[in-house]
């Protein structure tokens, strides 16, 4: 058997045929698990890969697992790397889709890749399926590295976020209703669905292209109401930006159902219903309601209407998704259970004592940031990592030169320069800091000739040509100055870091005009002199993007 990587648009667009055999092979695959819902959502992500089972490289493919990767610091500063479930934060169910026949295979190749990666955590949220699934995947990857614990979801309502409601429809809503309701919640439910469908002044509208803004701001505006006392303003906010990007796309796809209930202009309720058209079941998302409104009860006018509706599509299931909330059980639901399984390794960093592949650009990402925010501490750890796990990253080793220069350990810091130079396409950003350890240690000609090569390869390049300016004032060879910075000024200036540069070369100017020869342009009234400015030994480039 072979585990193959897809990680690209174009590769998991390929596959499609193949995934959407597997997904209606699974008998517990379900819609978080489609190609089409992942297809939108980690389209939205950045590190995702999926794992892949094949027999051999001519084969088809019979088992994918999706995954993605997380980067976080531990309390030392350190970079390290998690894996979690591809569907997580949007998901309530995760795991793998397999033919049947291959179970045993996939669990097997999936563990043996995984414990061959570099991470420190794996987290298996809200995994769905058979338990034999997870129980076979914690005995493979469990061992002297690594330590497992389950872990229940509960919220501060203590309401278990590893049980899932669902029902089990029968054919016909008289069936439903007879086999699954209690005789009080059935009287009830009927008394309601007959004033609403008798009555002119309610309507259930379902969104329609044309509605869907106006329908899901009025169900996340409910949703606030009831919500955001309990999560903060900011937490609120970020799930309904999430949950609205991702029923967004699931309605583009046609596998949205939010329907309304308005009492004349006011609107009572909406739920949000995901359907999984290849498994035929609906999956109840999200829900908000007037919380002033009593009766009738907008949450059981709206279930009611959209179970029987699935009974009349053929739908087998109405899935209430994740929590045991104690309304959800007067539809007549079974538990379905899921599990949060945390797997560990013993000393708290990557196995392997690197970082993982996947995550070396993201690290660069937020190491040149803290650069940026002067955190120079947290950006040496960042860079020091990178260069751990991959030894010839040129843009960690340039900051990494940056930082040593700024220390004051410029024998460090020259000798990165000089080794990164020829390595790379454009060495100028490398070459400019090159010059700058040559003006701070006094060798100045050197760092005259250093700036003056960039410039003849780069006869725009303003900070070179001022750098070369002051490196020759450096030196007294202030005519040889005046030529070069006064060409500074000459040169168009469109950006405000070109204007920067021109000014800073016209006080330079200014400062040196006493000391030209008469033979020497004078186009500037004479200042006190003051070289070499200080402020050139204290710039501070961002590092070079590889």
């Amino acid at each position: 058997m072979l585990i193959e990587v897809i990680d690209t648009p174009e590769a998991f667009e390929a596959v499609r045929p193949q995934w959407e055999e597997v997904f209606e092979a699974d008998p517990h695959a379900q819609h978080f698990l489609s190609w089409t819902w992942l297809s939108r959502y980690l389209g939205h992500r950045r590190r995702w890969f999926i794992l892949a089972l094949r027999e051999n490289v001519d084969a088809r493919y019979v088992a994918f697992f999706p995954l993605r990767l997380q980067t976080r610091r531990d309390k030392d500063g350190f970079f390290y790397d998690e894996i979690i479930m591809a569907g997580n934060y949007a998901a309530d169910y995760t795991g793998f889709i397999a033919d049947p026949a291959y179970e045993d295979r996939a669990v097997a190749g999936f563990a043996a890749y995984l414990k061959r990666q570099n991470w420190t955590e794996i987290k298996f949220d809200y995994f769905g399926g058979p338990p034999s699934r997870r129980i076979a995947l914690i005995k493979a990857l469990q061992g002297p590295e690594v330590m497992f614990r389950d872990s229940k979801r509960s919220n501060p309502n203590n309401i278990d976020n590893c049980v899932c409601p669902v029902i089990a429809l029968p054919e016909t809503w008289e069936s439903y209703l007879e086999q699954h309701m209690s005789a009080q919640t059935r009287q009830k439910l009927r008394r309601f669905l007959r004033k609403v469908e008798g009555d002119p002044a309610y309507r259930i509208a379902f969104a329609t292209p044309e509605t869907i803004d106006r329908d899901l701001d009025i169900l996340f505006d409910f949703w606030r109401i009831r919500w955001q006392p309990q999560k903060g303003a900011e937490m609120t906010e970020r799930l309904v930006r999430a949950s609205r990007e991702m029923l967004m796309d699931c309605f583009a796809d046609g596998n949205l159902d939010v329907p309304v209930l308005w009492y004349e202009n006011r609107p009572l309720g909406a739920l949000a219903n995901i359907i999984d058209r290849q498994k035929k079941a609906i999956l109840f998302y999200i829900t908000g309601r007037d919380e002033e409104w009593k009766l009738p009860s907008p949450g059981l006018v709206l279930h009611g209407t959209c179970i029987r509706r699935a009974i009349d599509d053929g739908f087998r299931s109405y899935d209430f998704l994740r929590g045991n909330e104690p309304y959800k059980y007067m539809f007549g639901v079974e538990e379905r259970p899921i599990s949060c399984t945390l797997f560990r390794t013993r000393d708290g960093r990557n196995l392997g004592g690197v970082l993982n592949p996947r995550s070396i650009r993201h690290v660069y990402e937020m190491s040149i940031d803290d650069y940026h925010k002067g955190k120079k501490a947290d950006a040496e750890i960042g860079f020091r990592q990178i260069l751990q796990s991959a030894p010839a990253h040129r843009g960690a080793e340039f900051g990494l030169a940056n930082l040593m220069f700024e220390k004051g350990d410029l024998a460090a810091a020259e000798a990165s320069y000089r080794a990164l130079a020829p390595r790379l396409a454009d060495p100028a950003p490398v070459l400019v800091r090159l010059g700058d350890v040559l003006l701070a240690t006094g060798r100045n000609g050197d760092a005259a000739e250093t700036f003056r090569d960039i410039c003849r390869k780069a006869p725009g390049h303003r900070e070179a040509r001022y750098k070369w300016g002051v490196a020759l004032v450096a030196e007294k060879r202030f005519n040889d100055a005046a030529a070069v910075l006064e060409a500074l000024v000459a040169l168009p200036s469109a950006e405000d870091s070109d204007r920067r540069y021109a000014e800073k070369a016209r006080a330079l100017l200014l400062r040196i005009a006493p000391a030209l020869t008469p033979t020497a342009p004078r186009a500037f009234e004479p200042a006190k002199p003051v070289f070499p400015p200080p402020e050139v030994f204290s710039l501070s480039p961002a590092p070079l993007p590889v």
